[in-house]
């Protein structure tokens, strides 16, 4: 009832994955224990992914799988345990066959059986499942999962004669197939996800594969749902494999390296799954992974959660187990009594939902479960294209100013601020253009453009230094907050602002106007978790608040949604008109009137279920379901035509369906009165009438008791007057009769099968720091300023009140006061010579350049005011925040923040001899600029204008071409015939020399994040280290062998020192940092050590843990000198393209030029951009330098002809 109800005549089942499998710990050190909830979870991809990514990690993995489909979880229990019982690669490839394939041969029919019938058997209670052999690995949540899957399973055992078997597994074949046919007509392009980043070849044989499958396939069965038109089992695996070269002894390497590229990417999706499934078998085997199972709405487990959270004892919320049924969702798991079932999670993973939840409604329930720690991440992906551009698409995601939403929501969202990934972001923009120009005018193409926008968002907790277990409070103006929730209720609702519709008409805005995710109850549930959030004067909030949500003259169509605006505010808590503030029929004798007037003492909400005819369904059962979509419903309660009271209308669009019979029990119109609904499984295939139950004011019933009209209607959207205005007129009421008509309206104290009134959480008192929060010696405060005109924070403010005496005598007598701001949100205050410092974390990133400080000597306390940073301020923020690390709330282990971590030794390895093979990478790795990199690359526009503290557009471009030198000089894909080994960061500001030693290993793919990944060693040289006699001795015969020199500034150092902790943290697999190590070692954190020249940026607990044979043995004396050195995973890093426009300044697949268009990856190296020499051609002298944009370098004249054509379109 959170969510907005919908008619679900089309329900789409989705048996595998539709993206490439992610690791769920990916950023969880493997020191911590993995608490992870997969929210529509769908297949086990992900979950035999993870299994394989995390190696050989002893850590505890717990996984909490929610999907709304019984089939779908129940297949993966089917699944899971055949691997589990598996004992060799034969019978794996017997399961891939039953969980991928459509029609099955007799083997793996009798094994489906079999399992199935084996499993209906461990599932007669939960006392027999959890004491049967996969009981203590499978964890089932609540009786009523253990009863769906139970079904389910019972479905599947049964013989393929069976009659009611076949039927409904050839009906299920034939109206996926008309699916298909009607919605994804043409070439389906897709599954180039799979294959990046070595994708450019691919789209012809993916889009063959899909054909094929669905002209042969084999697959899955299910008994009430259609089978997704997109539906493609190679989806979920990861395919660059096919068509990347690997080395011999590479893992994932395809057997049969000359087959047909079909045939190829078949062989690669059954070896991965084979791979996967071999880690899986391992990790059951070391009893260190339970995975927990619900068959439920992802909203409505999520507040069963909350609310067992804040309880400790309830497990219920008062929340049907979906929109579309009556069963109450009910925690009565034996793991849910005794407290070993996790209630907050490190890892969330929310798959696409919210494409069809809403972001807002999905944040509301996931942020209260996240915990409290760096390494916890909340991952939401939209894959539906509901906007223009990415912009655009952030812009409106959070129906407000996207900050300050995420501040109210206690999140972080980490790319947003950043700027930075270690993950493909690109392609997919690269992609989208390619084929949409190419396709435009073609006939059955599915345009891409118009149907996805892949974006993956990461949100964090706001970082606290030191880590805390609670998000900081915030202090809010009544009338600041006021205007806050008034703009996102404007956002939220835009659709009923008729001017705004009207003057925004294009094809993208009807169909998002047609697709609602929020009513009224989201919307109060989203004040409901600010209110657990924030201080303020509450009451001159919702005072102010109401009164410009009832004096706003634009969205007229929403005063009709008002009193079930005040309802919720009512049942949750936040607010009471006098209307809800008293029961009625509070005088006068009972069972005088005949209706819900002798009703003694009604509260002031009821419930009223009314009950429609199966007849009146015919105007959506006679419709082409394709075509009917699922068009949002709702109820209105409305004067009679004639009426004592007046013209009135009031709409209720949190409302719950489901099929049924009613019995009622108690005597009508009395609090004793109950209904019960015996529901019919066969819901719109069924006999049974639709039963359509909502919340609704007392007062609103008894102004016309008997007369007052009831009714079951369809919401206006674009999408559905177009559809039903010829049949149902302009009202679009399905069935309507009077409040009077017992037998088809029921008014009740509780909804059908329910005890009480919904609980809608929020965050407990212990997930936010008191409002005043204790800091040594100190009192801190935190308050934002509000843009009313705009409802925006735009100022935070933090106040230290100094409790020391001795500090505050030392602020009285004139101390210095210094500020350094050690993170986006974190600011060190020190008071004289540094005995007295304090901690100031904000709850959002705040700019150092434009902060203000107030120094209140004889008050003792100090302000640190700062502006709230957007997206477009990541060049203010440091260096070091591209890819930050942060030490864990113990403050042992560091924590890449979003860098991926990575097995390194489980990834595929590239043979970097098939250089004709590799030509994608050149097109991928210049995907790391974004157009305004590749402007300044070709401009060289001055980058004076930023500080030396901030990682400005011009530093980070020079670290990304120095980055794209070492991909393309390693893989000789550009800049000579000759590989470079090793790799010198050169200042060129200084006369010091190398400052570090790059020695790739080898070049690896990295599936989960779509790119590829240098394995590195690196070696700081650092002023302590340079004397010793083995490293000048090294350095010494290196030079005689080649060093490629990297000339950098000063900045670009700083940003190289920056990044390197997280590229050796995120591929640390095999030693653990030492008691002693550097980074933990005192009061503060240093990570990086230091950014200085001269200085050591890493800790030294992983120098020398290097895999055998690591580096190659024309690196002379690198076994003297490998025990300083530390293994480093080295990426692209991608421009995040909703904070920068990306993609269209890359050349096309096939293009062997770099970014912007520059034909070189030589500007920043001493050597021909041609040939690669490094001297003049003739050894008379040095290179010789183009003159006109002073940036390319060549050998000879000869080579700068043969340039000339492609460098002149970039020359300056």
């Amino acid at each position: 009832m959170l969510t907005p109800a919908a008619v679900n005549l089309v329900s789409f089942f989705y048996p595998t994955g539709n993206t490439p499998a992610l690791s769920l710990t990916q950023n969880i050190p493997r020191e911590h224990p993995a608490n992870v909830l997969c929210l529509g979870c769908g297949d086990v991809r992900n979950i035999l992914f993870t299994a394989h990514a995390d190696g050989e990690s002893d850590r505890r993995l717990d996984v909490t799988c929610c999907d709304i489909e019984k089939a779908i979880v129940a297949r993966n229990i089917l699944l899971l345990s055949l691997l589990i019982d598996t004992v060799d690669d034969h019978d794996v490839e017997t399961v891939w066959n039953l969980y991928y394939h459509f029609y099955l041969d007799e083997k793996s029919l009798r094994l489906l059986r079999i399992q199935a019938k084996k499993l209906h058997d461990f599932a007669a209670s939960m006392q027999t499942w959890h004491s049967s052999q996969y009981g203590k690995q499978f964890r089932i949540c609540d009786i009523g999962t253990l009863i769906k899957v139970r079904q389910m399973w019972n479905f599947y055992s049964l013989n393929e004669k069976n009659t009611s078997f076949k039927m409904q597994f050839e009906s299920m074949i034939q109206k996926a197939k008309k699916a298909k046919d009607t919605l994804a007509h043409g070439v389906v392009l897709t599954g180039f996800r799979s294959a990046v980043p070595a994708h450019l070849n691919s789209l012809e044989h993916l889009s063959q594969i899909y054909e094929h499958y669905w002209e042969n396939g084999r697959g899955v069965h299910t008994d009430t749902f259609t089978l997704h038109y997109g539906t493609d089992p190679l989806l979920g695996f990861h395919l660059a494999t096919a068509y990347a070269p690997l080395a011999s002894t590479s893992p994932l390497r395809p057997e049969t390296l000359e087959s047909s590229p079909l045939r190829k990417l078949v062989e690669v999706a059954r070896i991965t799954f084979r791979a996967w499934a071999n880690s899986f078998r391992r990790i059951t085997c070391r009893n260190i992974l339970t995975l927990r199972f619900v068959v439920g709405d992802a909203i409505a487990f999520c507040h069963a959660l909350q609310h067992k959270r804040i309880t400790g004892h309830i497990h219920s919320a008062n929340l049907y187990r979906d929109g579309h049924h009556v069963e109450l969702l009910v925690l009565d798991g034996e793991d849910y009594d005794n407290g070993t079932a996790p209630l907050c999670f490190n890892c969330i993973d929310t798959s696409n939902l919210v494409d069809h939840v809403g972001i807002l409604n999905l944040l509301i329930a996931t942020s209260p479960l996240l915990e409290h720690g760096v390494a916890a991440s909340l991952y939401t992906e939209i894959i539906v294209r509901k906007e223009k551009t990415y912009k655009d698409l952030i812009d409106g995601l959070l129906c407000g100013h996207f900050p300050t939403v995420s501040i109210l929501l206690g999140l972080f969202p980490v790319e947003y601020y950043t700027n930075a990934s270690a993950v493909s972001t690109i392609d997919e923009i690269l992609f989208n253009t390619a084929t949409s120009s190419a396709t435009r005018n073609l006939p059955g193409i599915v345009d891409s453009e118009m149907r996805q926008m892949f974006v993956r968002l990461t949100w964090k907790r706001p970082v606290a230094l030191p880590t805390s277990a609670s998000l900081p409070a915030i202090r809010l103006d009544g009338v600041g907050l006021a205007y806050v929730f008034y703009n996102v209720y404007l956002r939220m609702f835009q659709g009923e602002d008729l001017g705004h519709m009207f003057s925004h008409i294009n094809l993208l805005a009807l169909q998002k106007q047609s697709l609602l995710q929020y009513h009224r109850a989201s919307y109060v549930s989203f004040l409901r978790l600010v209110k657990s959030r924030v201080a303020t004067n509450w009451n001159e909030v919702m005072s102010i608040l109401l009164n410009l949500i009832e004096n706003n003259s634009n969205i007229r169509m929403g005063m009709n949604y008002m009193q079930e605006f005040y309802l919720y505010l009512h049942l949750l808590d936040l607010y009471c008109v006098d209307t809800l503030s008293r029961h009625y029929n509070c005088d006068g004798i009972a069972g005088t009137t005949g209706d819900i007037r002798d009703w003694r003492h009604m509260p002031p909400v009821v419930t009223v279920t009314l009950k429609i005819p199966r007849a009146k369904l015919r105007v959506f059962t006679s419709l082409e379901p394709l075509k009917l979509g699922t068009p949002t419903v709702h109820c209105v309660v409305q004067s009679p035509q004639a009426s004592a009271t007046g013209q009135w209308q009031n709409l209720f669009a949190a409302i719950q369906l489901s099929f049924g019979e009613v019995t009622t029990t108690g005597t009508p119109h009395s609090e004793a009165f109950k209904i019960h609904i015996t529901e019919d499984e066969h819901g719109w295939n069924g006999k049974s009438p639709l039963l359509v139950s909502f919340y609704c004011p007392t007062w609103i019933l008894l102004q016309e008791p008997r007369t007052a009209t009831v009714a079951f209607g369809v919401q206006s959207t674009p999408h559905s007057a177009g559809l039903f205005i010829n049949t149902l007129g302009t009202s679009l009421k399905v069935f309507e009769t009077c409040l009077g008509d017992e037998k088809q309206v029921f008014v009740t104290k509780t909804l059908p099968n329910l005890l009480g009134t919904i609980s809608v959480g929020g965050f407990l008192d212990s997930d936010v720091a008191g409002h005043e929060v204790p800091n040594p010696d100190a009192r801190t405060i935190v308050s934002a300023d509000v843009n009313n005109s705009t409802g925006q924070i735009i100022s935070l403010t933090g106040r230290l009140e100094i409790l020391s005496e001795e500090a505050r005598i030392a602020l009285r007598n004139g101390a210095h006061i210094t500020t350094v701001w050690v993170s986006p949100c974190n600011f060190v205050v020190t008071i004289g010579d540094g005995r007295f410092r304090f901690n100031l974390d904000f709850p959002g990133p705040i700019l150092d350049t434009k902060k203000k400080i107030r120094i209140a000597r004889k008050s003792s306390y100090i302000e640190v005011l700062a502006p709230l940073a957007d997206s477009v301020d990541w060049p203010s923020f440091p260096p070091s925040f591209m890819y930050p690390v942060f030490l864990d709330g113990d403050r042992k282990n560091p924590v890449s923040w979003n860098a991926p971590r990575l097995d390194l030794d489980t990834l595929p390895v590239l043979d970097l001899t098939q250089h004709a093979k590799l030509q994608w990478l050149i097109t991928h790795t210049s995907l790391m600029f974004s157009d305004h990199e590749s402007a300044l690359r070709t401009t060289g526009e001055s980058s004076s204008m930023y500080t030396e503290q901030s990682s400005n557009p011009a530093v980070r471009l020079s670290f990304k071409s120095s980055l794209f030198v070492v991909f393309m000089r390693f893989t000789r894909l550009q800049g000579g015939p000759t590989r470079a080994t090793v790799f010198g960061i050169n200042n060129i500001e200084t006369s010091a020399g190398l400052h570090l030693l790059l020695i790739p290993s080898m070049l690896r793919l990295d599936p989960g994040g779509r790119t590829v990944v240098l394995d590195t060693a690196v070696l700081p040289l650092y002023d302590e280290l340079m004397p010793r006699p083995e490293i000048r001795q090294f350095l010494a015969d290196l030079s005689r062998v080649g060093i490629l020199q990297l000339n950098v500034d000063d900045a670009a150092l700083r940003t190289w020192k920056s990044v390197l902790p997280a590229m050796v943290e995120r591929c640390r697999a095999t030693w653990a940092h030492r008691e002693d190590c550097a980074y933990v070692v005192g009061s503060e954190q240093r990570i990086p050590l230091s950014v200085e020249s001269g200085q050591n940026p890493l800790c030294t607990c992983g120098n020398g843990k290097l895999p055998p044979g690591f580096v190659s043995a024309d690196v002379p004396r690198w076994n003297h000198v490998a025990k300083y050195a530390v293994r480093a995973a080295v990426a692209p890093s991608f421009s995040i393209p909703y904070v920068e426009t990306c993609g269209r300044s890359t050349v096309g697949p096939g293009n062997e030029r770099g970014p912007g268009g520059a034909t070189t990856v030589a500007a920043s190296v001493d050597e021909c951009c041609v040939c690669g020499r490094d001297k003049a051609r003739d050894k008379t002298g040095g290179l010789l330098t183009c003159g006109r944009c002073r940036r390319v370098r060549y050998c000879s004249h000869e080579c700068q002809r043969e340039d000339w054509k492609e460098h002149k379109k970039v020359c300056a």
